[in-house]
């Protein structure tokens, strides 16, 4: 008996000693696979030339954008969007049960000798103006995303974009009053074709009333602040019109120091 006892335990140790180096090298490639799967998301700064122009629609020159880059940018931009669409979902859509529709507390008729079915309701999902029985009901969709990852998205996205954008110099003091004639002979000067109604996002550093006036009545033209930007409309934009104060701040909140 206490033989095989000291070959049951010589044949485990045995094992567990074969077992090792094969348990260490999983170890490190999941070790691995985990340290690249976040490095993949880390941002990288990128650099690249737009052009500058005034409100004129003169060119002046060109200037240098460098913006965070996510190595998976795809990906990232990708959770981005979905994030943001599943939270302009309201999920108020419902549809009432057989217990919350009105009526249906009497029995509609005895329950044997007529020969029809067995009815104890008449608001059962099988009658009209019965309830439903797998309707919509009241819900929220929200997804939740990492500050910093929504913020790299955000600056991938805008390097993705910055071969469709032009650089304007402060433009909102020239819009002394509200008036979409002149914003879309603003757009006109910088080569947007209004005639096709061209897709293009207006990026200001801060909401100027008599600039949004102007550009509300344009279905081409969005018109966004910092504090409202959006992965979305920068994808769908297909042209991008930044003014100078918005792009410096944009360097400095998506920047190599950011």
């Amino acid at each position: 008996m206490l033989s095989r006892l000291l070959l049951l335990v010589s044949c485990a140790a045995s094992a567990s000693a074969l077992a090792g180096p094969a348990a260490a090298t999983s170890s490190a490639l999941a070790t691995a696979a985990a340290s690249a799967a976040v490095g993949a998301r880390v941002g990288v700064p990128s650099m690249a030339t737009v052009p500058v122009a005034s409100f004129d629609g003169a060119k002046t020159g060109e200037a240098q954008v460098a913006l965070k880059v996510a190595k998976a940018g795809a990906y990232v931009v990708q959770r981005k969007v979905v994030t943001e669409q599943a939270n302009m979902r309201l999920g108020t859509a419902m549809a009432k049960t057989r217990s919350e529709v009105r009526g249906g507390g009497r029995k509609p008729y005895q329950q044997k000798g007529t020969g029809r079915a067995r009815r104890g309701s008449t608001r059962s999902p099988l009658l009209v103006g019965g309830g439903k029985s797998f309707g919509p009901r009241i819900k929220s969709y929200r997804l939740k995303m990492n500050k910093k990852e929504a913020k790299l998205a955000l600056s991938t996205a805008l390097m993705g974009a910055v071969p469709r954008m032009t650089v304007v110099s402060d433009f909102e003091s020239n819009f002394a009053s509200p008036k979409t004639q002149d914003m879309k002979a603003f757009l006109d000067r910088l080569e947007v074709d209004t005639k096709d109604r061209e897709g293009t996002m207006m990026i200001i550093k801060e909401r100027h009333e008599n600039t949004y006036l102007s550009a509300r009545n344009i279905p081409y033209l969005n018109l966004r602040s910092l504090d409202n930007l959006n992965a979305r409309d920068i994808l769908k934009a297909k042209k991008v019109v930044v003014s100078e104060g918005a792009m410096a701040t944009l360097q400095e909140r998506y920047g190599e120091v950011a």
